[in-house]
């Protein structure tokens, strides 16, 4: 009634409960939890769920389909998300295309790292890529596909790397990846990541509705679109992927700006090894990165300067958020499909 359109026009995270605010915060939230939503977005028996021991806690992982017949695609997911964010896409791929994907420190259903708060604060890139590379050969891999995700596109690029030194690798496909300049990777490190380190919780519970209305690698956000009904049933597993996030989610965040100089020299070796690359972009995302610092553009450039033409081709997605991999999941893998069948000799599309 009148008193729920209220709630959802007036109400904003504070910090001290309000009668009115507290009252719509706290119905809203009772109405978040007891949704009648699974804590896994896989159809039941879809995944073999396993956990991969490191020194620095379990990761978890699931696996579809027989990896040691056809190279899988090995998904990255983007903070602050978990391995149900490919959960759209997968079930768009043929049933016959296998797939890993593994939960980062903290996110999922993986440990939070056995990290402190100074100088051994998160689990860089370059050492959670050789552990997923482990877990690919304990699972009978023989050859990869890497896939990352926005900031998961960094891990994915370095496993890449390491496939590609034992002649593991022949593609690589990348949502909204980027190459940081300089003055947004301070952006980054020195205004964005202490945000989201040790986030409050409220009494009135309006820390639960911000993780709601969070647009971060999620099918709601900031877009001319109106969301479809479908759109709410994935922003809710995207919203308990957020508060998992909330403990230590800055640590995913500190490892992708500490990867960014990394990045180049990573396409170059690619490139020289003849893998091909898949590039998608969203461009409402792009859009955004433009507006607020992030310079999709520059990013954009620098990683073509890297990457011949003849090895890369470049996707977009209309009107795409950070989202897109769910919201557009069927036009994403018909992407992935054509990037899969293409040859060397192919006219190359951007």
């Amino acid at each position: 009634g009148a008193s729920h359109a209220r709630c959802r026009l007036v109400w904003r995270p504070q910090p001290m409960p309000r009668p009115h605010a507290s009252l719509c915060a706290m119905k809203a939230a009772l109405l978040l939890l007891v949704a009648p939503v699974a804590m896994a977005a896989w159809p039941p028996g879809y995944v073999k769920r396993s956990f991969h021991r490191t020194p620095k806690g379990f990761l978890h992982y699931v696996v579809h389909g027989d990896v040691a017949h056809t190279p899988p695609f090995v998904f990255f997911h983007g903070h602050p998300r978990s391995t149900e964010m490919f959960h759209d896409l997968a079930l768009q791929l043929p049933p016959s295309q296998p797939f890993i994907a593994v939960d980062y420190f903290g996110a999922g259903h993986s440990d939070e790292c056995l990290c402190n708060e100074t100088a051994d604060e998160f689990v860089t890139y370059n050492q959670f890529a050789v552990w997923v590379l482990d877990i690919c050969a304990d699972v009978g891999a023989m050859k990869i596909v890497p896939f990352g995700a926005l900031t998961g596109g960094s891990p994915a690029i370095e496993l890449a790397g390491l496939a590609a030194e034992k002649g593991l690798v022949e593609r690589l496909i990348l949502f909204e990846s980027y190459y940081l300049k300089q003055k947004a990777k301070q952006y980054v490190d020195n205004i964005y990541i202490p945000t989201i380190r040790h986030m409050p919780k409220y009494q009135n519970g309006s820390h639960l509705l911000d993780a709601w209305f969070r647009p971060d690698c999620g099918p709601l956000g900031p877009t001319s679109q109106v969301p479809a009904v479908e759109d709410l049933d994935r922003n809710e597993i995207k919203t308990i992927d957020w508060l998992l996030n909330t403990r230590t989610g800055w640590q995913f965040k500190m490892a992708w700006t500490a990867y960014n100089d990394d990045i180049i020299p990573r396409f170059k070796q690619l490139s020289a090894k003849g893998v091909k690359m898949l590039f998608l972009y969203a461009e409402y995302a792009d859009a955004l990165g433009n507006k607020y610092g992030l310079d999709h553009d520059w990013s954009e450039a620098h990683i073509n300067a890297a990457v011949p033409e003849e090895l890369r081709k470049i996707f977009r997605v209309k009107n795409g958020t950070e989202g897109a991999l769910e919201q557009n999941s069927t036009l994403v893998a018909r992407f992935v499909k054509e990037f899969m069948a293409w040859q060397q000799d192919d006219d190359v599309m951007v």
